[in-house]
């Protein structure tokens, strides 16, 4: 059975004791086809494109930043970045951008993450590269601003309601399910209810760990959630990870071979 990490973040994951070709030999061993790993600093880019380009048919990367931390960097640093990267044909995405509401409270903050967001969902446009969100406790704003998007739309680890879900579904946006799917209640019902054509799988390593007693989570983890989603619709293992599989490869235009 075969699966592909749609996002992680490696430099977090190797942070936490976890050496590179160990990473690597263990998504390897659970036939885990790409990995996308998905930096939100600007210190991660280079270091996210050197291993792009130690593995260029395994290993890819989207550049972003994380939405709570939009005011305290240099926005406009990380977009000339990003355009710079993708110019050079060395990125499969943007992201994760979007809003967040968990962390951030203060009301003229999160003014502040519309603007930016917006800036990354036109920055997108003029690249032609998909967008991978984060839209923590923002669901519903998130893909109010996402009405400009004229690229595919991932809603990453998403936790929004069934009602949201479904809109995002009928735009057409995929739902990216995390490996924590083993456990948490909204990413089952999640799982349940969206079509698997909109469905692709994450480990957002390494964080959402599928084990109870392991924290760390890694880019061969991600074969649970295809076991997981497979258990809570009821069909094949080999099923859900043939559509995934496929949406993944179509998302993001990867070039495995």
């Amino acid at each position: 059975m075969k699966a592909i990490d749609t996002h992680c973040h490696i430099s977090h994951t190797l942070k936490r004791g976890l050496k590179l070709n160990v990473l690597l030999q263990h998504a390897a061993e659970n036939n885990v086809l790409a990995i996308i790993d998905s930096p939100v600093f600007l210190d991660s880019y280079n270091q996210s494109i050197r291993i792009h380009k130690n593995n260029p048919k395994k290993n890819f990367v989207t550049l972003g930043a994380s939405p709570a931390n939009y005011h305290e960097v240099n926005i406009n640093k990380i977009i000339l970045n990003i355009r710079e990267f993708a110019e050079k044909k060395e990125i499969v995405g943007i992201g994760e951008v979007g809003l967040d509401y968990y962390w951030v409270k203060n009301k003229a903050i999160r003014n502040q993450q519309h603007t930016i967001f917006k800036q990354f969902i036109e920055l997108a446009n003029e690249l032609d590269l998909p967008l991978i969100i984060h839209s923590r406790e923002a669901e519903k704003d998130s893909i109010q601003d996402l009405s400009i998007a004229e690229t595919p739309v991932i809603m990453h680890s998403f936790a929004g309601d069934v009602e949201t879900a479904l809109e995002c579904v009928d735009r057409g946006y995929f739902i990216s399910i995390p490996t924590s799917v083993t456990s948490r209640k909204k990413h089952r019902r999640l799982a349940e209810i969206v079509p698997l054509e909109y469905l692709i799988t994450e480990t957002d390593s390494p964080y959402l760990s599928p084990f109870p007693d392991k924290k760390r989570n890694e880019p061969a983890y991600v074969i649970y959630a295809v076991k997981e989603i497979a258990k809570i619709k009821e069909v094949p293992e080999e099923e859900v990870a043939e559509i995934t599989t496929k949406n993944a490869i179509t998302i993001f235009d990867l070039k495995l071979s």
